[in-house]
């Protein structure tokens, strides 16, 4: 069994888990860098969980001992890295030894498989009531910071084609999360986050659900900490496959979304694109063949 497999059994039992194999769980799934280092007694002790409870939880997921239980967790270290530092230094020795060709073919490997797995997981059930959500909605704030800005940004200017009613959180001017100070129940949030995962993503969520507002979560993993308070939760595949974790399959949710979305609204669409046109035309936006 190598780590995803271990993953995708914690994500698919973590519910059914009592609370201190939750604990032990959920630190386990965080934290693979942890497990791969240091033994038993460690790692109970960095999740405040008692060592029979971690064991308890090694022999859940089919292990008879926790050294063949850590075993997959050091092949993961060896063979990624577990910083960014590691991975840089990964990739340079590829590029010394002349094997940067195979580099890349592993980037886009990964990227089709996590694409792959992501398809297979995420249900057009979901995909349709975070549609239904953003349509109800009184206003869409999209949340996605650092290496997924870029997808939050892409979301939020395709629904611009169809749309006045969302708002990117950017922090702009140094008033990160002001956007979501009126927040209310008509209002719906979509955070993009992957691990590690962003504290300020997770306050911004925490507010506006705590004021009534909706939240789509579009995640890595069913453990990610803004699904507990989401009422649609878009999990998704996202490998270490280069850098920074990939933002391949997140946008392509984006874009699974973004068509459903299109899909379910109302005939004002097609005023909405024709102002679209009559801009694009006015300020000579697109070069003419």
């Amino acid at each position: 069994m190598n780590l995803d497999e271990i993953n995708s059994r914690i994500d698919d039992t973590f519910e059914t888990y009592p609370k201190q194999l939750r604990v032990a769980a959920r630190y386990v799934r965080e934290n693979p860098e942890k497990i791969a280092m240091h033994s038993l007694r460690q790692v109970s002790d960095l999740a405040n969980v008692h060592p029979s409870s971690l064991m308890r939880l090694v022999r859940e997921l089919g292990f008879e001992r926790y050294n063949e239980f850590r075993d997959p967790f050091r092949s993961w270290l060896g063979g990624e890295g577990s910083t960014m530092r590691g991975r840089v230094e990964g990739l340079r020795t590829k590029g010394k030894l002349g094997q940067m060709s195979e580099a890349v073919a592993e980037v886009f490997a990964r990227d089709m498989s996590d694409l792959q797995s992501t398809a297979s997981q995420i249900g057009i059930e979901d995909l349709v009531a975070a549609a239904d959500a953003f349509i109800a909605a009184r206003r869409v704030f999209i949340v996605g910071f650092r290496s997924l800005y870029s997808a939050a940004f892409f979301l939020d200017y395709n629904c611009r084609m169809f749309s006045d009613k969302t708002v990117l959180i950017d922090g702009r001017g140094g008033v990160l999360g002001d956007e979501v100070r009126d927040a209310g129940p008509d209002d719906v949030v979509v955070v993009l986050s992957h691990r590690s995962y962003s504290s300020d993503a997770l306050k911004i969520a925490r507010y506006a659900e705590s004021a009534g507002a909706r939240i789509v979560s579009i995640v890595d993993s069913s453990l990610a900490p803004t699904i507990a308070i989401s009422d649609v939760k878009l999990v998704l595949a996202a490998s270490q496959s280069s850098v920074l974790s990939s933002v391949v399959s997140t946008l392509a949710v984006v874009q699974a979304l973004i068509t459903v979305i299109v899909s379910r609204i109302g005939d004002d669409v097609f005023d909405r694109m024709k102002r679209n046109e009559a801009f694009y035309k006015a300020f000579d936006t697109f070069v003419e063949d």
